[in-house]
């Protein structure tokens, strides 16, 4: 599974919120003032982050009809390159 940059970066944006999200609801649960006096149980709390941000991404992967990054993506990727190809070609 080739992964692109849209891809890739719908992740890391999907991390972003989730590891924030994971950080202030630690915080909040646990009485804790700041991430910076977490212990390790804290932190790995904030890990699930890591795969919970991963879902969002795997599911538009799995979407067919997803123009971004879906499964069909690479293969319309590869026909208008052909089809850009035989056309400067033909010039």
């Amino acid at each position: 599974m080739k992964l692109n940059n849209a891809a890739i970066e719908s992740y890391l944006r999907n991390l972003l919120g989730q590891v924030i999200a994971a950080i202030m609801v630690v915080t909040q649960a646990k009485g804790i003032s700041s991430p910076l006096e977490f212990s390790s149980t804290e932190w790995i709390l904030v890990a699930n982050a890591l795969w919970g941000s991963l879902i969002p991404t795997a599911l538009r992967w799995a979407n067919k009809k997803d123009p971004a990054f879906g499964r069909v993506s690479e293969v319309l990727a590869s026909e208008v390159g052909k089809k850009l190809k035989s056309r400067s070609s033909k010039k």
